[in-house]
């Protein structure tokens, strides 16, 4: 019984430590949604992550 109520302890602890980082990702998300002028309600990880893509491409074609 000791055993099962460590590993329950652990998936909880790690399902806590994972819900934070969700919420991390979710709020550096609304961040990035902010920066590039996006409806942070609206956009998704890969919208975001396409926008970065376009704006780097464009970026180094500038350079050139």
């Amino acid at each position: 019984q000791l055993v099962l109520q460590t590993v329950s302890q652990g998936s909880l602890d790690a399902s806590e430590d994972l819900q934070k980082e969700f919420a991390t990702i979710e709020k550096k998300k609304e961040e990035l949604a902010d920066y590039f002028c996006e409806d942070r309600k609206n956009v998704s990880l890969e919208d975001v992550f396409s926008t970065m893509k376009t704006f780097r491409e464009l970026f180094l074609k500038a350079l050139q």
